[in-house]
């Protein structure tokens, strides 16, 4: 598949086929997420495939509590009643799950590329590079995923038990695609949003 294709091609993906994901693909698309540039060569992503059920519920439960909480917040009842009918996770029901972290540096250690007052955010766009190559990947290889994010990340970290060094950065519902919204992203299929034909560019 050419690179144009695939980009054009990617889903966030939120309905996925019952079949198994071949432990080769789920590899390969690791190793592409580690192939992705960094600041510094700081590598600073971390992944745990979840592989228990007991782990995926108590995330559901985690994902669950948090959307009740942003629909809270949604003052435009016709928004809301959309928001209320979107599919916004396969925690339970995609066949592989993947959680994402940004590992920091100590606190005083120098990182080459960034200053102290944005060394964490520059960080956080190096995992990101790391995930846009694994979404790549796997729609290469004719798979999908779906990028969570609606947590309570503290509660998150503890149900993984990961150092406290690690900072989320999400969960990949992972599998093969039941549907690609037609050739367009969900939301905009469902009515939350239209995708803009143009990227926003300032000459100066």
């Amino acid at each position: 598949m050419e690179l144009a294709e695939c980009i054009l091609k990617r889903r966030d993906t939120r309905h996925f086929k019952s079949e198994s994901v071949p432990n080769l693909v789920i590899q390969r698309a690791l190793q592409a997420a580690h192939n992705a540039p960094s600041v510094g060569l700081t590598e600073p992503w971390r992944f745990i495939l979840i592989e228990s059920e007991e782990t995926r519920r108590k995330i559901k439960d985690n994902f669950d509590h948090m959307r009740i909480e942003a629909e809270s917040t949604i003052d435009d009842q016709q928004k809301l009643k959309l928001h209320k009918t979107l599919k916004l996770e396969s925690i339970m029901d995609a066949p592989v799950g993947l959680a994402i972290f940004c590992a920091m540096p100590e606190e005083n250690s120098y990182v080459l590329g960034t200053t102290t007052t944005i060394k964490k955010d520059i960080l956080f766009w190096s995992v990101a590079c790391a995930i846009q190559n694994l979404l790549l990947s796997l729609t290469d290889q004719g798979y999908s995923a779906g990028w969570v994010s609606v947590f309570d990340f503290e509660i998150f970290k503890n149900i993984l038990n990961v150092p406290n060094n690690w900072e989320p950065m999400g969960y990949l519902c992972i599998g093969k695609p039941d549907t690609d919204y037609n050739g367009q992203p969900m939301l905009q299929k469902n009515g939350w949003k239209q995708r803009s034909p143009e990227p926003v560019v300032i000459y100066k």
